[in-house]
């Protein structure tokens, strides 16, 4: 039986009573997905997933996107892309020290995130959580001077915006890579394709400029933005524990890695992403 307990304000909701790794019946999927779009983010605990089952319960939210950096470290699951510190043979399995600003997954495609999965194998007793953002509570608070700067407007996602100062110790973005993520235009405020809620979609990390602004003036109003986000009422944050699986609807919600002491704890996650549509903005 599927039991949806409502957290956090009824931002994120806990889901019991199924099994993952096993084959889901439509009804159960339907309910889940549900619960998705209500709540922005959803958790399930002491689940036990192989590569091959997440990729496999991955695929019922749609096609898997295979992120342009991936490791391949699954070669028969390229889209289940491992999060971790751990190092083989001197070199790490898997991408380490990503993700830890607010952000939406593949918002500088042209067709962005759906959903994210991330599942935790080895997981920090201290540290290493997940911020997850309400922007649908954050559309609805907006002060109507912010408000009047952003709706209606066209922000420039641009990957290459920051990349060097974000991941000052990764190589620079090949031409082949910058190749695959050229600078789109989306709204800065989204309508949800199911729910019609809508939804600030900006963080200042990689939007180049919104509307008429330069791109000095999208920074500082990207910061004020952002500093709306310091606020109980509009974050979730999931402590991790091993067997944990967190989805969340990037159409809805930012997400932000916390730090840990990488040189105290061993940090695992397998992490899968569904693409979605191209965001649109209904007045």
């Amino acid at each position: 039986m599927t039991i949806i307990k409502p957290l956090q304000n009824n931002f994120t909701a806990q889901i019991n009573g199924v099994d993952l790794a096993r084959s889901i019946e439509e009804k159960t999927f339907v309910d889940i997905q549900k619960a998705l779009h209500e709540f922005g983010v959803i958790h399930f605990p002491k689940q036990k997933l192989s590569p091959s089952t997440l990729s496999s319960f991955t695929k019922l939210w749609g096609k898997p996107d295979v992120h342009h950096l991936a490791e391949h470290t699954f070669p028969e699951h390229p889209e289940v892309r491992v999060l971790s510190n751990v190092k083989k043979a001197g070199k790490l399995v898997g991408a380490f020290r990503g993700g830890n600003f607010w952000h939406s997954d593949l918002s500088y495609l042209k067709k962005t995130g759906y959903v994210t999965l991330l599942y935790g194998i080895e997981c920090p007793s201290e540290g290493g959580d997940t911020l997850f953002a309400d922007m649908r509570r954050l559309y609805d608070s907006l002060p109507n001077r912010i408000r009047i700067q952003i709706e209606g407007k066209m922000a420039v996602h641009d990957r290459s915006y920051r990349y060097s100062a974000l991941y000052p110790e990764r190589p620079p973005l090949t031409k082949s890579q910058l190749a695959k993520v050229p600078p789109v235009e989306h709204p800065a405020v989204i309508t949800h394709p199911v729910t019609e809620e809508k939804s600030v979609f900006l963080y200042k990390e990689i939007i180049r400029t919104i509307g008429e602004l330069d791109q000095e003036t999208t920074w500082s109003l990207m910061e004020e933005i952002e500093s709306l986000l310091d606020n109980e009422n509009f974050v979730y944050r999931h402590e991790w524990k091993p067997g944990d699986l967190v989805i969340w609807d990037n159409r809805c919600t930012l997400h932000s890695a916390t730090p840990y002491d990488s040189a105290k704890f061993r940090r695992v996650l397998y992490r899968t992403q569904v693409s979605g549509e191209v965001p649109a903005y209904v007045a």
